[in-house]
């Protein structure tokens, strides 16, 4: 059957605290700090990471805001370069109107001259357009 040694038990316990010992101090606590290190430097990246994220938030709170009065600042130019540009459009439009009146005055002014020239030399030579006439009624 079996029999139990008590010097033999002993030294296995021995042994065996020993070998419970070296491991601690050799294997597990440099383990042990190697994981909390670990742990801690995720928790910082998290940390990091959460921060960055939030300076991120503000960055594009920042952008949109810059955006938006970029786009403010662009529409109200394109309405003044617009009223200045109908402005003078309208100033052009106004000084060709007014030479085109003027173009249109003299050419009236001339019309009515040749209108005028036209009647007197019609005038003038009626009596000699009657005989003419007068000629060719007797022909016929």
């Amino acid at each position: 059957m079996l029999h139990i040694d008590p010097p033999l038990l002993l030294i296995t316990l021995v042994i065996f605290l020993g070998l419970i010992f070296v491991l601690n101090s050799i294997l597990y606590k440099p383990l042990l700090g190697f994981i909390d290190d670990r742990n801690r430097s995720i928790k910082n990246d998290e940390e990091s990471v959460s921060k960055n994220a939030n300076d991120v938030g503000s960055y594009e709170a920042e952008i949109e805001r810059i955006l938006n009065d970029a786009r403010a600042e662009a529409q109200a130019k394109k309405h003044t370069a617009l009223n200045e540009a109908k402005e003078k459009a309208a100033t052009r439009v106004a000084i060709k109107k007014e030479s085109l009146e003027a173009d249109y005055n003299s050419f009236m002014a001339g019309l009515a001259d040749r209108k005028a020239e036209l009647k007197s030399n019609l005038a003038a030579k009626l009596p000699e357009l009657k005989s003419t006439l007068a000629g060719s009624l007797s022909k016929i």
